[in-house]
């Protein structure tokens, strides 16, 4: 999204936190006399993602980076916990093609690798080994296997991998759903 269409007068309001900003808009149950003022609280937090490609994008504005801290966060292996189920193995068989030899040079790693959410399910929707494995199919054959096809197709992932062209091993990666 357009972060300056979004959040609006937000992101000045920033700026002056705890501090009264004239606003566009009227707030009709405002404790201040004018009530075309805002004021942000101390303990307003806006949090949010974008990967690495839409940080880099140039409409977001230098004004929008001040405000905001950016906080890198790269794929990795998980556990299993009392919420989730990792599939480590499909995490690892796709993770192994994200080196300096299949990935393009023109793009940096830790820009497209796959990140780890495509590898959990919850525990609240698994309800036993079937479901979950069932789950990790579909994620797999939908989701992982798709991306990667992708990037073979835009020269993103090149070469060969394992001993056998990497749209080969890719296809390897999708599961046979029941």
């Amino acid at each position: 999204a357009n972060l300056s269409s979004v959040l609006g007068e937000l992101i000045y309001a920033l700026e002056y936190r705890e501090k009264a900003v004239e606003s566009m808009y009227s707030v009709e149950d405002s404790i201040l006399d004018n009530k075309n003022q805002i004021i942000l609280p101390p303990n307003l937090y806006i949090i949010g993602t974008m990967n690495t490609a839409d940080r880099s994008v140039g409409h977001i504005d230098y004004a929008i980076r001040r405000r905001f801290a950016f906080v890198e966060i790269l794929p990795e292996a998980l556990t299993d916990n009392d919420d989730i189920y990792f599939n480590l193995n499909g995490f690892d068989a796709v993770a192994a093609l994200f080196n300096r030899e299949n990935v393009s040079n023109e793009f940096e790693i830790k820009d497209v690798q796959i990140g780890h959410s495509y590898f959990i399910a919850k525990k609240s929707e698994a309800k036993n080994e079937t479901e979950r494995d069932e789950i990790f199919k579909m994620k797999m054959q939908y989701e992982v296997v798709p991306i990667l096809e992708e990037y073979v197709k835009d020269g993103i992932l090149i070469n060969d991998f394992d001993g056998k062209p990497i749209k080969e091993y890719i296809s390897t990666l999708k599961p046979q759903l029941k």
